[in-house]
Order: structure tokens, then C-alpha cells, then sequence
């Protein structure tokens, strides 16, 4: 009777063990962050049409300036600090950064968005960049697209309650566009602004530009440009920190340093990985070395910064060789109407904006606390725990079977007793 008793008892406690292993995974899965929202490319396609309506936004402008203070006034109504970080150039007297900041738990690890909210008019190739005073461009693909839809991430973050790891910075850049061929300086004037004068030393930083998208996956070719064009979709390309092809970078005076090349297999392999979760195909939205520049992210690499380019269809046909890209940048052509007949409707557009915006917001969430940022340690704090219940599992059966064995014993030997 007496190992009865002890062998129920075991019994007891190993069952207290398995049900606090299944517990114990429970209570880790529900620690993991819930989002209510998700940016919209509905939403982001509603702010590019507000930017292209204040005119022309050239540096040094009213249209370039309401359509900062508007962004500006936007944020605030989401609970945001606004910073205005105003400087000079030999060319621009009244320049502009709109940022914002999230604290992470790193103040030192910075990933920072960016986008442009000037735009500019002047001659395509092959007579690149001369102005003219009837040349105005309401810039609706270069870049209200990127200013439209990082305006739509920022109010998506605002509504997530969750801390992220890094310190995330949201900036609308001024003078991104070179001036044409008369000016005395070059374009990206807003971004190294940043780079030289608002980071502080000895901080790391990780930058994601959006420059120039919504025409490309899951936007089909236009009928009309597939006569000269072998492609099914425009490709969502995203530029990033060279992993095996530094040559543009070292040829400008960038001396490339180990960090750097571990920090670029770092971001290239977390953008694929976030591609494959979002089940983007590798042929039309594309992780590749950037060997270019060419936009913001240039300044980041430039001052030894991880970065990348989110950018749709962008060449001229002259450059591309092929009817497959004929952008509207930098033209009096560059307008809503424009996007929706290239897309092939506003939902398109919408469409191709959600491609960029889900990339984004992926990697904000997974850096957030106890988020799938952590995705390695929440498959580890998972395996270990169904090890635990696996063990407690195995333990019951074998002492289930030992009782048995036990009981079984007793009572044949109380059987043989009664016999006798």
C-alpha cells in the first residue's frame, strides 16, 4: 500500500511538471507584441496626392516650405516631437530636414527612414539637366511616393505601444534633387547635413531610403511598354551596402573597413529574410550590392553607415536600353495622373506602395521588445521549453510503466498468497 501511495505521488508531481512546461510556453507566446495597425498603401497614396498639391516643390520655394510644414503638422497630430533641422548652401538659403525620434533601448544604434520632399524640373537625357521657367514637376513619383509613405509609417508606429531596440529616426529630407547643370553644387544636401552634423560619434547607424516606388511588384508591365520589354513586373530593387562589390564606394575615397562589410551582410541578409517571411519573390522585389548611389543612402554609405535603396522603376528608356523603364522623374510629367496610368489605376499604385511599406514596418516590428527582432531567441526560448515538456512526457510514461510493473507484482503475489 505503502508504494501505492509513493508511486501516485510521483505520478502527481511529474504531471505539476508537464502542465508547468506547457504553461511556461503559453505564457511566452503571449508576450509577444499584438499590432492593431498596419500602414496602408490606401493611406500613403492619399499623402502623395496631398504633397503633388502645393505646387512645385523646389528648394527655396512656398510650395517646398508649406509642404514641410504640413508634414510637420501632420506628425504632431500623431503625438510626435517635431524637429526642424534648417541649414544653408550656396544654392539654398531656406533648406529644411522635418525629423522625428523614437527612443529605443539603444540611444547609440540608430536605424534611421528617410525620404525627400523636394523635387525638381529639368531636361531628360541626352541633354541632362537644363532648366527653363515653364519646366515645373509636382513630383508625385520623385518622391512623394517615399515622403507619402514613410508620413503613413510614422502614424502606424504611433499607434504600436511597444519600445523598439534600436532608436529609430523618421527624417523628410530637403535637397535631395541636384539643381541642373547650372548649379554650383551637387544634390543631397539635406541627407549630409544629417550624416556630418545630427549623428553623434561613436554611434552606428543602419539607413533605409525611400526614393522613387509604388511603380513596381506586384504592378504589372503596361501593355504598351511590353512591345520593347521582356518583363512581367517592374522590380522593387532594394540598393543596399555592398557584400561582395565595393568599387563605386572605394573609387569616391571610401576606405572600407571590416565593420562595414560585416554590417552589409548583417542588413542584406536581414531584408532577404524579411522578404522570405513576407513571401516576396526574389525575382521582382531584389536585395542586391549598390554600385551606384544616386540618392540618399549614398551620403549614409559614404560616412561609413549600413544602408539601403528602396526604389521602383527609375531608369530612362536611353539609359535602360529597353522599353522596361521610362521614369517620370525630374519631368513636367511626373503627376498622379501620370502614376495611375503607368500602374494601370490607383489600386495598383496602392499596391506597389504596400510592397515597400510592408518591407519597412517588418523590420520595425521585429525590433520592437520580445518581438520576432529576437526571432533566434524566441525559436530557442520555444525548442527549450518543448524539450522540457518532452522530457516530462518521457519521465510519466516511464514511471506510469514502473507502477504498473509494481502494482502488477503485488497483486500477483497477493494472488499466489490466497492460493497457498
Amino acid at each position: 500500500m505503502r508504494s501505492r501511495m509513493t508511486m501516485f505521488i510521483l505520478l502527481t508531481l511529474m504531471f505539476s511538471f508537464l502542465q508547468g512546461s506547457i504553461n511556461n510556453v503559453s505564457n511566452f507566446e503571449a508576450e509577444a507584441p499584438e499590432v492593431t495597425d498596419w500602414p496602408e498603401g490606401g493611406n500613403a497614396y492619399d499623402n502623395l496626392v496631398t504633397m503633388t498639391q502645393f505646387g512645385y516643390r523646389k528648394i527655396d520655394t512656398t510650395a517646398n516650405e508649406n509642404s514641410r510644414n504640413w508634414i510637420a503638422a501632420q506628425l504632431e497630430s500623431y503625438g510626435y516631437q517635431v524637429e526642424r533641422q534648417s541649414f544653408t548652401t550656396d544654392e539654398c538659403s531656406n533648406c529644411q530636414n522635418i525629423v522625428v525620434t523614437i527612443n529605443g533601448t539603444l540611444e547609440d544604434e540608430w536605424i534611421v527612414v528617410g525620404a525627400h520632399h523636394d523635387a525638381i524640373c529639368y531636361s531628360p537625357p541626352p541633354l541632362i539637366g537644363f532648366t527653363y521657367p515653364t519646366c515645373t514637376s509636382s513630383g508625385a513619383y520623385d518622391d512623394a511616393t517615399g515622403s507619402g509613405a514613410l508620413l503613413e509609417l510614422a502614424r502606424t508606429f504611433a499607434q504600436w505601444d511597444i519600445t523598439p531596440q534600436h532608436t529609430w529616426k523618421l527624417a523628410w529630407w530637403d535637397y535631395e534633387e541636384w539643381q541642373g547643370s547650372a548649379s554650383s553644387e551637387g544634390g543631397g544636401k539635406g541627407s549630409l547635413h544629417f550624416v556630418e552634423q545630427q549623428i553623434p560619434e561613436n554611434t552606428n547607424v543602419t539607413y533605409l531610403n525611400l526614393d522613387m516606388f509604388a511603380l513596381n511588384w506586384p504592378v504589372e508591365m503596361p501593355a504598351a511598354m511590353q512591345l520593347g520589354c521582356n518583363e512581367d513586373y517592374w522590380t522593387l530593387y532594394m540598393f543596399t551596402s555592398p557584400v561582395e562589390d565595393w568599387s563605386y564606394y572605394e573609387e569616391r575615397g571610401l576606405e572600407v573597413t571590416e565593420q562595414m562589410e560585416a554590417n552589409a551582410i548583417v542588413l542584406q541578409s536581414r531584408l532577404k529574410e524579411i522578404n522570405h517571411n513576407l513571401s516576396h519573390p526574389t525575382e521582382w522585389v531584389s536585395v542586391v550590392d549598390d554600385t551606384k548611389g544616386n540618392s540618399d543612402h549614398y551620403n549614409f554609405i559614404m560616412n561609413g553607415h549600413s544602408a539601403t535603396w528602396l526604389r521602383g522603376q527609375h531608369q530612362y528608356i536611353i539609359e535602360e536600353g529597353d522599353s522596361c523603364e521610362q521614369t517620370p522623374k525630374h519631368a513636367q510629367s511626373d503627376s498622379v495622373t501620370t502614376l495611375n496610368t503607368m500602374a494601370g489605376g490607383r489600386t495598383n499604385v496602392e499596391s506597389g506602395l504596400q510592397t515597400g511599406l510592408d518591407v519597412i514596418a517588418t523590420m520595425a516590428l521585429w525590433d520592437r521588445n520580445s518581438t520576432a527582432d529576437s526571432s533566434d531567441e524566441v525559436v530557442i526560448a520555444q525548442a527549450s521549453q518543448g524539450i522540457n515538456s518532452a522530457i516530462a512526457i518521457i519521465a510519466i510514461l516511464i514511471v506510469t510503466t514502473i507502477f504498473c510493473v509494481v502494482i502488477y507484482r503485488q497483486e500477483k503475489d497477493i494472488f499466489y498468497d490466497n492460493e497457498t
